[in-house]
């Protein structure tokens, strides 16, 4: 038994080219095909869920470091600001 599309099965049924006995058969390989679809997707989703949660993570970690270094950066630019009162070096010389 070979394993058919499934509107073709209907057809052939309501048509009476196949049995009630050959319809239920392919609908039973379908039921099978459709549950090893179901989890295959079902693996490769709990796989992807697991890159987006470590992808976030990162995420998160890296704009900490982003917001530490921007508090940085703000406390080290006015101590240059104060350093250099108002001239630049070229009108030092």
């Amino acid at each position: 038994m070979g394993t058919y599309d499934h509107k073709q099965v209907l057809l052939d049924y309501a048509n009476g080219n196949i049995t009630a006995e050959m319809a239920v058969g392919h609908s039973l390989q379908h039921i099978g095909k459709l549950y090893e679809a179901q989890t295959a997707a079902n693996l490769s989703r709990y796989e992807l869920r697991s890159k987006v949660d470590t992808l976030e993570s990162m995420v998160n970690t890296l704009q900490t470091e982003v917001t530490r270094l921007a508090v940085l950066i703000e406390q080290v630019l006015p101590q240059r600001k104060t350093k250099s009162p108002g001239k630049s070096q070229a009108d030092q010389s």
